[in-house]
């Protein structure tokens, strides 16, 4: 509550829950019934298994399971209104439609779970083709990889990692970065006193990492990404040159 309050902020206790994170087997040596409670300006608050801060819902474990399922909901809930008129529309009308009520709900803080799993990763894709079987007016099971390069739309897979990329680069060349961010990723040489050739070729350093969750985050997903880039995409003078290049890049692959 000091720290809210130093910082012009205001916490309020009854919206407030409390998890705690830990492996199904840690978390089921928990005595729930007599588990001391937490106050918050004298008010105790509640424990949850699952909360949700921004649209993002983050349970005890981070499987992301009831994130990706209400990621579902709302694509189908959505898309069930949107093939009422499926008929009527033309394909660009159709597009800009499920551009726009569809995917932007898969893109909506993607880069906040990477370390989902490549079955969570199918049902996202799953729901990207939904979106193009509803544009070209495609059965249930039709193949959709022909019209996905006619809209020239990434998979899944490789659009999340568009995502990161450009977030990396605004980080990294935008000045009104936070500093919080920008002291994450290190280009190697830059504390080096010689002008060292890994300096021009913007390659960054590679933060240590011994665990698989730590594998899949931001800090080290972003730079595996980064680093495997060739150096002209690296070297983009600009933020739409850079989305420009890497999306050719992705769609070659």
């Amino acid at each position: 509550m000091q720290w809210s309050k130093s910082y012009g902020l205001h916490l309020n206790p009854t919206k407030t829950q409390v998890l705690i994170f830990g492996t199904p087997s840690m978390l089921s040596r928990i005595d729930w019934t007599n588990l001391q409670s937490v106050c918050v300006d004298g008010v105790p608050l509640t424990y949850s298994s699952c909360a949700k801060n921004l649209g993002i819902y983050i349970d005890q474990t981070l499987s992301w399971t009831k994130q990706i399922e209400e990621v579902r909901k709302k694509v189908f809930a959505a898309g069930s209104s949107l093939r009422r008129l499926s008929n009527f529309l033309p394909v660009p009308t159709k597009q800009v439609l499920a551009q726009s009520l569809l995917i932007s709900i898969l893109d909506y803080a993607d880069i906040c779970y990477l370390d989902i799993t490549e079955e969570q990763l199918n049902k996202l894709e799953r729901m990207q083709n939904y979106a193009i079987r509803f544009i070209f007016g495609l059965r249930k099971y039709d193949h959709v990889s022909e019209y996905r390069k006619k809209l020239n739309w990434l998979t899944i897979r490789k659009r999340r990692d568009m995502h990161v990329l450009c977030l990396l680069y605004r980080i990294l060349f935008d000045h009104t970065t936070p500093s919080y961010l920008k002291k994450r990723f290190i280009f190697l040489g830059a504390s080096h006193e010689l002008d060292l050739r890994s300096i021009d070729n913007l390659l960054l350093f590679m933060p240590l990492h011994t665990t698989k969750t730590y594998s899949n985050s931001f800090s080290v997903h972003a730079v595996r990404l980064w680093n495997s880039l060739p150096i002209m995409i690296r070297k983009a003078q600009s933020l739409s040159s850079f989305k420009y290049k890497l999306k050719n890049l992705f769609l070659q692959d």
